[in-house]
């Protein structure tokens, strides 16, 4: 989630349909093989790691809120914690809990055309995934030298206090533990814009399934050039500003964000991000009724953690989620995940948004019961 990716945050969406059996979702028409992770020709290629973070142990008794231990019980855990590369300011360590942190950029007065994030265990190159026991539930990456343009500093919710006691809060990527990669622009001929001296920041929620603390660092390779055309990161969800999280009944359901972004030009890439029993996450233009992208999910067949049931069938309104025969991740396989969401397909349109154009954001679920934090991420490209 550069779109992808983030960041990173691009293959185009596809639509199927087929019926739900009692504990797995419905299977999709044919498997689905996801594009495995290419670094752009002629690009830099940089891999960076931030941390130690070390995550509490899972506590023994503890009952884990509906929809919130992912299968696979109590967890301990980091959740919305922030850190920056810099002084946190004495409000966020009060208000979600500050760790300051050398955050390293790939370059410096440069541009960022791909993502591969992860999470590892410190020190090493292993992936942490439910198959050792952690999860990377979420993370931001942020760049706290620049306003965010839906979510700008200020009084109201979690990412506009955030801006406004840190000093900036552009989020350009998000990863959930499917660690969605790709470019801005296959192309690449479009990039985030690093400038000199900016500062990064992250705000991140991290599992522990083990009895054990478990000491992490995110893992991230980035491609890069000096020259690029800039493009602009837009995220959207369905807690616009908040911590992205909102409850969905039981069964299936649509819920939707609306927003004007003010820019005018061509939306080059998007995906999404959601937990399990998710369907999809798409974008319309609410203004011309056209779709620019339908992000579908995808989990490893007999999964008993996708869709309890199937979707719509429509544009933008996936009838099933994907059935994987792989993950295209070089350090997450298959297998690691133990059935959970592994995957979300991006977008890559090429498609015009006029300045006035309102876009509207679907999250499709349909779930076994309440989940009353769930998630729907969509990271849009424009230039």
């Amino acid at each position: 989630m550069m779109v992808m990716a983030a960041a990173t945050l691009l293959a185009a969406a596809l639509l199927s349909s087929a019926t739900t059996a009692s504990a797995a979702p419905s299977a999709a028409a044919q498997p689905y093989d996801p594009p495995t992770w290419q670094p752009i020709p002629g690009h830099n290629v940089t891999t960076v790691k931030w941390g130690p973070i070390t995550i509490p142990a899972a506590p023994e008794t503890q009952e884990p809120p509906p929809g919130h231990d992912h299968g696979h019980g109590p967890a301990g855990e980091l959740k919305n914690e922030v850190a920056v590369d810099g002084t946190c300011s004495i409000f966020v360590e009060l208000y979600s809990g500050c760790r300051e942190m050398k955050i390293q950029k790939p370059c410096e007065d440069c541009y960022i055309t791909g993502i591969l994030p992860d999470l590892v265990i410190a020190g090493t190159d292993t992936s942490v995934n439910i198959e050792t026991g952690g999860m990377l539930h979420h993370v931001v990456n942020m760049n706290i030298s620049r306003k965010d343009p839906l979510c700008g500093p200020g009084l109201g919710k979690h990412i506009n206090m955030l801006g406004l006691m840190q000093g900036g809060n552009e989020r350009f990527f998000a990863a959930g533990n499917e660690r969605t990669f790709g470019s801005v622009h296959s192309s690449g001929q479009y990039g985030y814009r690093v400038n000199a001296g900016d500062k990064w920041g992250l705000v991140y929620h991290l599992m522990n399934h083990t009895h054990q603390p478990l000491t992490v660092e995110f893992k991230y390779t980035f491609t890069w050039v000096k020259s690029a055309k800039q493009a602009h990161p837009y995220w959207l969800d369905i807690d616009q500003c908040g911590n992205s999280e909102k409850e969905v009944p039981a069964g299936y359901s649509d819920t939707h964000y609306e927003a004007r972004l003010w820019r005018r030009g061509t939306v080059l890439s998007l995906g999404g991000h959601g937990h399990d029993g998710i369907l999809g996450v798409s974008l319309e233009n609410a203004s011309n009724g056209k779709w620019y992208c339908t992000s579908i999910p995808g989990y490893e067949a007999g999964t008993p953690h996708g869709p309890a049931g199937p979707g719509a069938g429509t544009p933008g309104h996936p009838a099933e989620a994907h059935v994987l025969t792989r993950t295209g991740h070089p350090n997450a396989p298959l297998s690691s995940y133990h059935k959970t969401v592994a995957n979300f397909t991006t977008c890559e349109p090429d498609m015009p948004i006029a300045f006035f154009d309102k876009v509207r954001m679907h999250t499709t679920y349909n779930m076994r019961d309440v989940d009353p934090g769930a998630m729907g991420i969509m990271v849009v490209y424009i230039a």
